[in-house]
Parts: structure tokens; sequence; C-alpha cells
């Protein structure tokens, strides 16, 4: 617990955000836990490499880009209809008058908005791509390929509840009196009205929330009484609660020591040149893009990206720390363009059965 605890002050030192007292409780912390202040220097050189902070953006300039972007992406949306189960909403659908019932049928039918198969016991399909809906309230949501998004069977009554498994970028239209929640495996996120991108996979190593417009309280599964405030511009990545901390695969390799991945990183998101989304929600536009992010994490979301299987046969080139972006380029030429970017410091091989090896 000392040790998650000097991460979040460390994160919040790096960010700036740190108080005056959070910083005497940051080196209160470090005499007490016996490390030395070099070990401590370390660390907080491995968050500043992860959180390059991209120019601040006004609040005009987001909306600037949002506008863009909105004129870019214009496939029609697959309107979600909501269903409920019980008793008294059967009564008053069995009360409520046929020839009612049958123009908005009509009407849904008429204007192509009803997706038959697209939404059965509150689960949106994952699917091959990404795909953008429209929930009942009225809010946008942009899937994920392979990703999934529940609602809760009460969505609407008190709050809007849905689950996610994968990542979406969530468009939530603002009402004060029905609060937006997101959960995930590991944090639950509350908004009146936002944008914001989650990525949530349960087989990565990560999860992280990242702040466009608006704001984000948002608790951990395994800590709920603790809250954090994102403001616009930031973003959470969580360390997912089945990635046991000091082991080698859920670590970052420096100077041939073995640093445990922080439970939180609080950082802010990246905007690269005139995109109108941040790097974190590029891949609606059908991008991977990726700012100062490890081989590993990079690995992960190319095996999904590209229909792949990458093995690492050394374990020390999962630590290399990349920036790049991928759009309509062949696999090969995005291996090429990762071995550029490292130095040339790994090679690789593409093996039977869409598998490739990556070696020193």
């Amino acid at each position: 617990m000392v040790a998650n605890r000097i991460w979040i002050l460390i994160g919040k030192k790096v960010s700036g955000e740190a108080t005056l007292q959070e910083l005497e409780e940051l080196q209160s912390l470090i005499a007490s836990s016996g490390d030395s202040g070099h070990t401590i220097d370390e660390l907080e050189q491995t968050l500043l490499t992860v959180n390059i902070e991209s120019p601040h953006k006004s609040d005009e300039e987001i909306e600037e880009r949002w506008s863009q972007f909105k004129k870019k992406i214009a496939p029609e949306p697959e309107v979600i209809p909501l269903q409920r189960n019980g008793k008294r909403r059967f009564f008053w659908l069995a009360a409520a008058s046929i020839l009612v019932l049958f123009a908005i049928t009509i009407t849904l039918v008429k204007n192509n908005t009803f997706k038959s198969g697209l939404f059965a016991d509150n689960v949106v399909k994952p699917a091959e791509s990404p795909k953008k809906i429209v929930l009942p309230d009225g809010s946008t949501v942009w899937l994920n390929a392979k990703s999934k998004i529940t609602l809760s069977k009460k969505f609407g009554v008190k709050e809007r509840g849905v689950s996610l498994v994968g990542e979406a970028f969530f468009d939530v239209v603002r009402d004060a009196k029905h609060p937006f929640v997101v959960t995930t495996a590991s944090m639950h996120l509350r908004v009146l009205g936002t944008r914001f991108n989650v990525r949530a996979f349960t087989n990565e190593k990560k999860s992280e929330a990242a702040l466009v417009k608006g704001s984000i309280e948002v608790t951990l599964v395994n800590n709920p009484d603790k809250k954090y405030i994102l403001k616009p511009s930031e973003k959470i990545t969580v360390r997912n609660s089945n990635l046991q901390a000091a082991t080698a695969s859920g670590a970052l390799a420096q100077n041939g020591r073995i640093i445990p991945i922080p439970l939180i990183i609080l950082s802010n998101i990246h905007y690269k040149d005139q995109d109108p989304l941040p790097v974190e929600a590029q891949w609606i536009e059908k991008k991977l893009a990726f700012e100062s992010e490890t081989f590993d994490d990079i690995a992960t979301r190319m095996e999904r990206f590209y229909n792949v299987s990458i093995n690492f046969q050394d374990e020390s080139v999962k630590s290399l720390v990349l920036t790049g972006v991928f759009k309509d380029e062949t696999l090969n030429d995005a291996m090429k363009g990762l071995q550029y970017a490292s130095g040339g410091q790994f090679k690789y091989s593409f093996e039977r059965n869409n598998q490739i090896t990556i070696y020193r």
C-alpha cells in the first residue's frame, strides 16, 4: 500500500498537481520506505517518459477539433432500442394503443434506426470493426472492435448505467438528474455530460480513461472509498487487478532493473498536429496510434488491429518505448516502422498461422 501511495504522489508531482502537504507526505514516505533518492528519481523519470505533456488545448480549440471530427465521420449511427423486463412494464405495454405502437414501428423501419439483432438482452454485441451507436438517452458511443457494452436493465431510472469490456468513446448527453456511470473490471466512472475514451480490455495489463471535455469522477473497484476527479485533457491509467504486482511480465525493465507497474498514473492526453481527436481516441478513425508506450502494450493492440499473434523471445524488448501512428500500412510496413523507431534494437520474423516472433 505504501508503494502504491508513493506512485500516486509521484504522478501528481510530475503533472504539477501535488499540494505542499502531498509533497511533504511523499518525502516522509520515501524516508520511511528505506529507498534511496536515486531510486525515487528513477521512478519519477519513468513517469516523465510515459507522460509527455502535449500543449494545453483551450475549450474553443477542443470544440473546433470535435466539429472537424464530426464532419469527417458521417455514417448513420445505429440506434439502440431500450428493452425493459418486469410485469409492470408488461401490463403497461399491454394497455398501450396498438395503433400507436404500430405507428412507432413503421417510423423506426422507415428511418432505418432499428437494427435487428443488434441489441438483445441490453447487450451490444462485439463487432469486427468499430461501430457508432446511439443509446436511449441520445448519448453517442463509438465501440471499438471486439468490445462489448451492456446497459443496465434500469437504464435511465435513477442513473444511466453501462458496463464495458473493451474500448469505447462516449459523447454523453448532459442530464444532471440521471448521472451516466461506466463500469469496467477495474474502474467506475461517473459523469453528467462529457466526452471521454475508456480502454478496458481484460487481456491488457492496464486500463485507462482519457477525458476530452467535462469532468469524470473515477473510483477503483478495489478501493471504492478513494475518488479521483479528472479535468479536461487528463487521463488516469490503472493497473488491472488480474496483474500481479511484482512479476516480470507486469513490470518495466529499466537499466537492467525491474520496476513494478504503478497502481495508478495520472497524466495528460496527447494531441498530434491538427488531428481532431487525441491519440487515445484515434482508433475511431481506424488508426492505431500510440505515444510513448512500451512495445509490450503496443504489441497487444497490434494483435487486435492486424489480427495476428506476437511473441517475444527476448523479454527486454518489451520495455522499448515507442511512438507512432498506423492506418493503411501493411503489417510488414508497421513492423519495419517500429524497428526503425527503436533504432534497430529488435528483429522479427513471420511464422505460420499469423504468428510474429520478436527477438534481438
